[in-house]
């Protein structure tokens, strides 16, 4: 029995051509997507992620998160393990924003090329594949950190240089 699949292309937002072609088992859901980006883009696979429906112009459209974060009845948001690449290609929707860390925003864009029949039930296969991928990282966040935590404990160490009350603790009128 043939099953369908898709091929899809993403994209990373770099200066680099960067982009791996793939096919996929249409039954799969968008968190085998997200897994594959996560291991062939050498992402953190603990930073939280959302896919973005998008258009012609790449712009960005309802979020698909990647953890549950309906509240109680409430199921207003879609995540991935709930949206199925068959259910998707019905709708049309062709073109997908993947963010991976919202602080330093791995960026990529994913398009449905076509449609066709496969015969095994392999989940994902690398067609093609272009130039290797390096996650921006909070490096720079991390160096301001470290300053920002250095400052602190140098005014700690100088606040006995500041004490007006020559070695004593200043007393809390408040307390007698």
């Amino acid at each position: 029995m043939n099953n369908k699949g898709l091929n899809i292309r993403v994209v990373a937002d770099t200066q680099e051509d960067i982009f791996i072609d793939f096919s996929i088992n249409k039954k799969c859901s968008l968190i085998d997507i997200h897994n594959f980006l996560i291991s062939n883009f050498n992402l953190n696979e603990a930073e939280l992620s959302s896919f973005y429906y998008s258009n012609d112009n790449w712009d960005k459209g309802e979020e698909i998160t990647l953890v549950n974060m309906n509240f109680d009845d409430e199921n207003t948001l879609k995540f991935m393990e709930m949206i199925f690449l068959e259910d998707i290609y019905k709708e049309s929707q062709f073109k997908f924003l993947y963010v991976n860390d919202f602080l330093n925003m791995n960026i990529f864009y994913l398009e449905i090329l076509k449609e066709f029949d496969i015969s095994n039930d392999d989940k994902i296969n690398i067609l093609h594949r272009l130039g290797d991928y390096e996650p921006r990282n909070d490096i720079e966040v991390e160096e301001i950190q470290q300053k920002d935590e250095k400052d602190e404990i140098d005014e700690i160490l100088n606040e006995y240089n500041e004490d007006d009350f020559n070695k004593f603790e200043e007393l809390d009128e408040d307390l007698y």
